[in-house]
């Protein structure tokens, strides 16, 4: 795979060279103006497409990553489910203290 592969050349990249290579070779006299339209339209329309899928995995890696980085901060700073299991044990020791003082 060449590296240039790896940026924004997926699936169905080949049908688009194929057809930037047709339309290299050709004067594209054969083609009308209508078919030069429907053939520019469905390039543009992949291409967004593929912009569109860039765009939610972003999205998706972003808000994962502020999750675990949330998480993480969240347990350096002791919120989270051992400080509060601690702090009921405290409650509780404090209360029998209590009881045992009266």
């Amino acid at each position: 795979m060449k590296s240039r592969d790896k940026w924004g050349r997926g699936e169905g990249w080949a049908r688009v060279e194929e057809l930037i290579e047709l339309g290299k070779r050709s004067d594209g006299s054969e083609w009308n103006a209508e078919r030069r339209e429907q053939i520019l339209q469905r390039v543009l329309a992949r291409t967004e497409k593929a912009r569109e899928r860039r765009r939610l995995v972003h999205a998706f890696a972003a808000g994962a990553s502020t999750i675990v980085v949330v998480g993480l901060l969240l347990r350096l700073i002791g919120v989270g489910w051992p400080a509060q299991r601690r702090q009921a044990d405290l409650v509780d020791k404090i209360a029998a203290q209590r009881l045992a003082a009266d």
